[in-house]
Parts: structure tokens; sequence; C-alpha cells
């Protein structure tokens, strides 16, 4: 890390992505919600943003990625579309397909993505950049879809990147490697929650 890449965590957002009860069976995604939980507790204390994105697959081909037809799980009004039980509130489907920001709580919002990156084809972007974060931090589920796909889109944006490693399922020793060399810093959550704790 540099002086370019080094994480703001005074100006940092939690994104947390597809954390919903459908995916919780993904391999190793069940096992890291307690460090989620724990920075979730942990920006909302320190009044930093938080966006929860989540899949949302509708009975059509035109939504889902291509690769993901027919999809399973995450159909708007299931349960199983809901975010995990103590991470966010009750889903507004229709708001969110609709490409709004849904609040929970000050600086706490969900959003849809519709496909693998939480930057493709939403606002993301300016979301953020309209609260002054400079800095992205990324936990949830599953490293080689869609958590790599967001940390990578955010490094595109000129944003200062942290990959959670033991926050993120699926995760792999390589991902270190990889990502260092796009300026991501991989950190434990141990880690984030005492520069956010600093800031």
């Amino acid at each position: 890390m540099d002086e370019h890449t080094r994480p703001e965590f005074s100006r940092s957002a939690l994104l947390t992505i597809d954390l919903q009860r459908d995916f919780l069976d993904v391999p190793g995604t069940r096992a890291v919600l307690p460090a989620v939980r724990r920075l979730t507790a942990a920006f909302r204390a320190a009044g930093r943003p938080v966006v929860h994105v989540v899949r949302l697959y509708l009975p059509t081909a035109a939504t889902p990625t291509p690769a993901r037809v027919p999809a399973r799980g995450a159909v708007p009004g299931s349960a199983g579309s809901q975010l995990a039980d103590d991470l966010g509130g009750q889903l507004d489907h229709e708001a969110l397909l609709a490409g709004q920001f849904q609040e929970f709580g000050p600086g706490e919002h969900a959003m849809y993505k519709p496909r693998w990156s939480a930057f493709y084809g939403t606002r993301l972007r300016e979301h953020l950049r309209a609260t002054g974060v400079t800095t992205v931090v990324v936990a949830g589920c599953n490293y080689p879809n869609c958590p790599r796909s967001t940390l990578v889109d955010a490094t595109e944006r000129d944003f200062r990147t942290v990959a959670v490693r033991d926050a993120i399922s699926g995760w792999a020793a390589a991902a270190d490697r990889e990502l260092a060399g796009m300026g991501i810093a991989c950190l434990p959550a141990a880690d984030v929650l005492a520069g956010l704790g600093e800031s």
C-alpha cells in the first residue's frame, strides 16, 4: 500500500455482498457471518455508510447473468431473498428493482445489482461519492464471483479498496497476491475494526 492505495477508514463505506438467506449454504458463507456482523455494527457505530448489495432473480432470462439461467433462489418476494438475520432490514423488492437505494437507517442502505459487480449498471459510485467516501471495504459471498468483480470495479473507479479476507466466503490464498497486484488491501476484520476505531 502507498499514499494512493492506503485505506482511509475515516472516509470508508462497507459493502456486504449477496448475504441473503438463499445463499447462506454457499460453502463458507455461514462461517463469515459473525465477522460481517461485527463489521456492520462497527461501521454503524462509527457513523460510516453501509450498503447491503443483493441479487434478485426474476423468472425471465433477461435479468440473471446468462450463466445463471435458470437461476435458483433469491426470487423477489420470497423469504430466501431476504438478508441474513441481524444484518439489515426487510428488503423492499419493488423499490430495489426500480434502482432505488432502500434506507434502513442513517447511512445504511440496500441496493440491487443486476450482474456480478455492485458497480455494473447501478448508481453505487454516485451514491458513495455523494457522502465523501474514498475507501470501499468489501465483505460477503462468494469471492470468485461477486466480491472479486466488485473489488476490481471499485479500483477502476478510483476508490481505495479493502477486501476483508475472513469476511468473504470462498477466499483463496491466491487472492492475496492477485488483489495486492491491483493495489487492493487484503486485511483481516480485526485490522479493519482497529482502523475504523482510530479514524
